[in-house]
């Protein structure tokens, strides 16, 4: 039986102590799953943190839908570093399909190739709100 590639292995314990302050605390974020080159994370989002009003109820900014595709990216990239790298985002692309809703979001990610990955960003129980693509570089730690 192969051993897991070394992102796989420690990006649990990292989200443990990250998930308690910074960015990651502010939306939410949990890791759902994990493998080599791939990931889903899970959001909650509230009206009152992340969202605004509108006549037709408050919706998401894009800013707070942006850095849980930016996180994903980001961290789907650290499961295939090597032991002595970190990961840093160096373009991001984000196209948004629909606004999304205070909730439950999703957001699933891969690589696609060693510095190029490919996230969409789901309301739970409903279509795809945004997709997202970066190029990340791998930095020495």
């Amino acid at each position: 039986m192969s051993q897991l590639p070394y992102g796989v292995r420690t990006l649990p314990d990292l989200y443990r102590e990250w998930t308690a302050t910074g960015m990651i605390a502010n939306i939410g974020t949990k890791l759902v799953e994990v493998g080599a080159g791939t990931l889903v994370l899970e959001a909650n989002l509230t009206a009152e943190s992340h969202g605004f009003p509108t006549g037709k109820g408050p919706i998401l900014h894009g800013g707070a839908i942006a850095t849980l595709a930016d996180e994903a990216l980001a961290s789907v990239a650290y499961t295939v570093a090597e032991e002595s790298e970190a990961t840093a985002t160096v373009d991001l692309k984000v196209d948004y399909y629909r606004p999304g809703r205070p909730g439950r979001l999703l957001c699933h990610a891969r690589v696609r190739h060693r510095t190029r990955r490919q996230a969409t960003v789901q309301q739970e129980g409903s279509e795809v709100i945004a997709e997202a693509r970066a190029v990340i570089a791998y930095v020495k730690a």
